[in-house]
């Protein structure tokens, strides 16, 4: 484990990525999620981890931040379906860098597609390795193939997922046109 001015030093070297669930602060790292069994075994190993009822989220010494680190895209996207409503898709800063959109782009166009349980079904989806996808979303330079590619990808699932739902919508209008009497 780390002494927490070892994690200090190695948060300023190498951040946690931007993410809505899990960031850190200067005495802990804060994961907003619910408690479950899940991720109190993916947070075991780390002493004095708990989870505050009064805040709905877990407190991770900074000692653990390499343990969240290695773990963080599934903390995220547990955390991500604990929430009661979708993540709404934002604008984004007329000054971002690309990589940052090319990320946001794939997650907001995923959430709409597969719901709280995107990062698994468009790994699925598109043929990707689940973790290495996930880790990019998160901002890691960890990547199966450039944004350009992640991203046509991803467009022609959405159209074809949205073929296949306007197929069914006319299936489903033929149907009830023919059972309802004249």
């Amino acid at each position: 484990m780390l002494t927490e001015d070892e994690a200090r030093a190695r948060l300023l070297t190498h951040p946690l990525p931007a993410n809505p669930w899990v960031y850190a602060t200067d005495r802990a790292v804060i994961i907003k999620a619910d408690y479950t069994d899940t991720i109190e075994r993916m947070l075991r190993w780390v002493p004095k981890t708990r989870w505050s009822a009064k805040y709905r989220c877990w407190i991770v010494p900074l000692s653990g931040l390499e343990l969240v680190r290695s773990v963080l895209p599934e903390l995220s996207r547990l955390a991500e379906a604990m929430q009661e409503t979708p993540v709404a898709p934002t604008t984004e800063p007329a000054d971002a860098d690309a990589g940052v959109l090319a990320r946001k782009w794939f997650a907001d166009s995923a959430r709409l597609l597969y719901g709280s349980d995107w990062q698994r079904e468009t790994a699925r989806a598109l043929g990707r390795e689940e973790a290495a996808l996930a880790r990019w979303v998160l901002g890691e330079d960890v990547l199966e193939a450039p944004p350009a590619v992640l991203l046509d990808e991803m467009l022609a699932l959405m159209r074809r997922r949205a073929a296949d739902i306007t197929a069914a919508a006319d299936t489903l209008a033929q149907r009830l046109a023919a059972a309802t009497p004249a």
